[in-house]
């Protein structure tokens, strides 16, 4: 949730500030209250008190011209300050903005609520990783129930089989798509579970840790429509 507030503010601030500019010296004091509104949906639904960006703060409330209107500048000052901060406190950028895009395709909302906040971070998309393939091994455990007391790559094996006819979990009646199938998964588990299990992945990105994530997201909806050997 958090993640859609920061960018849904983020761009409307950066709106309001682009409407202002074009604006006279002096602006209606609906760029005030809508400046206003923007800044207690953030201070309800993060964590941060956002002190100092209150208009009234510091006087914005223009003395010069008609009590109704807001200084320009300034109001525009005050706009910037707030957008430099989401930026650089809470990662907000035109780039997150369309990762966020992205990331709203995935549909398993458990995918989601689990890498939501760590998408949002700054650094260790490694974490985005661990618990994509998490609810990824968790899924299939729920699939096939007499496997749970297992992990990884024997998880893997034991669920799927490269035979339909061998495995509890079957994709397609076509052997080359089981067997397909059944490779993907364990590529998977070898290629990103494993690596994100055991140790410190520093070098992975925001951006790859969302297209592995949607990757799984495809995986999840698979998993769901495959069926279980009786």
């Amino acid at each position: 949730m958090s993640r859609r507030i920061i960018e849904g503010n983020y761009a409307r601030l950066k709106g309001l500030r682009d409407t202002a500019i074009v604006k006279p010296n002096y602006l209606s004091r609906d760029f005030g209250k809508g400046y206003e509104f923007i800044l207690a949906d953030l201070r309800d639904y993060l964590d941060d008190g956002f002190n100092g960006f209150g208009l009234s703060e510091y006087g914005y409330w223009s003395r010069d011209a008609d009590d109704s209107t807001y200084n320009k500048s300034s109001f525009i000052s005050k706009v910037s300050q707030l957008i430099s901060y989401l930026e650089a406190v809470h990662n907000a950028s035109n780039r997150i903005v369309e990762i966020g895009s992205v990331y709203n395709l995935i549909k398993d909302d458990e995918l989601k609520s689990r890498c939501a906040d760590l998408l949002s971070a700054s650094d260790h998309f490694d974490r985005v990783i661990n618990q994509a393939t998490q609810v990824l091994e968790d899924r299939i455990k729920a699939k096939a129930p007499q496997f749970s007391a297992e992990t990884g790559a024997v998880l893997i094996n034991k669920a799927i089989k490269q035979e339909q006819s061998d495995s509890v979990i079957v994709f397609s009646q076509d052997a080359n798509e089981q067997h397909g199938y059944a490779s993907l998964f364990r590529g998977i588990v070898a290629v990103f579970r494993n690596p994100s299990h055991h140790q410190l992945l520093d070098n992975v990105t925001r951006e790859e840790a969302l297209q592995i994530c949607a990757f799984i997201d495809n995986l999840l909806r698979l998993l769901n429509n495959a069926t279980v050997a009786d």
